[in-house]
């Protein structure tokens, strides 16, 4: 595997690359985003972890040219993941809080590679998805939390208030496509799937 890795801060790229090398295997470095832009456009990559305030770049232009190229993208954020963030035009394949351990940033990008490789599809809400490809068929893109919570409540897990930020999302994005079902609250059966006239 191979990751793109760009932040500001270079102690930090450092101590990262060191981490992400012995599990993930070879991690380039960058710490703006000119050199994210020459390194993608000349070099493959499986996956690019992005600081969401990287200097010289419009970060949002930036994992939209990434994912274009059918790249995930996890961008490392100051704060939690907001709908704003979800319902961009073009969301990062997952969004990581700081501060954050070692072993959080390898289950995000272990989630994320999963996903990426695995071919698979899903239909929710009469909306077919692609996993792989992190978004819904003719559609917008969609994270790896909303594909999550997907693939929770197709198979009765549990979602939960925690996940409001990907429920408001999918939500938004299944109206977008005129899909006949939402994810809504319902009293002792919990969030689920149901058609709009419900």
């Amino acid at each position: 595997m191979r990751i793109l890795l760009a932040a500001p801060d270079r102690d930090l790229l450092e101590c990262y690359k060191e981490i992400l090398e012995t599990d993930f295997g070879e991690t380039v470095t960058a710490f703006d985003g000119a050199q994210v832009i020459s390194l993608i456009s000349s070099e493959n990559f499986d996956t690019v972890i992005l600081d969401h305030d990287l200097p010289l770049t419009d970060s949002r232009k930036l994992i939209e040219r990434i994912r274009d190229k059918g790249i995930p993208v996890i961008v490392l954020i100051n704060g939690s993941v907001s709908v704003t963030c979800l319902t961009e035009k073009v969301p990062a394949t997952a969004y990581l809080s700081y501060p954050f351990t070692s072993d959080g940033i390898k289950d995000v990008i272990m989630n994320v590679c999963q996903k990426s490789s695995s071919g698979g599809k899903l239909t929710a809400g009469g909306v077919e998805i692609d996993v792989s490809g992190f978004r819904i068929q003719n559609g917008p893109y969609l994270t790896a939390g909303e594909i999550d919570v997907l693939q929770s409540l197709l198979s009765g897990g549990s979602v939960t208030t925690e996940d409001g930020a990907y429920i408001s999302a999918l939500n938004r994005k299944f109206s977008e496509i005129g899909a006949a079902e939402q994810i809504k609250y319902r009293p002792e059966k919990g969030f689920g799937l149901v058609t709009n006239n419900e």
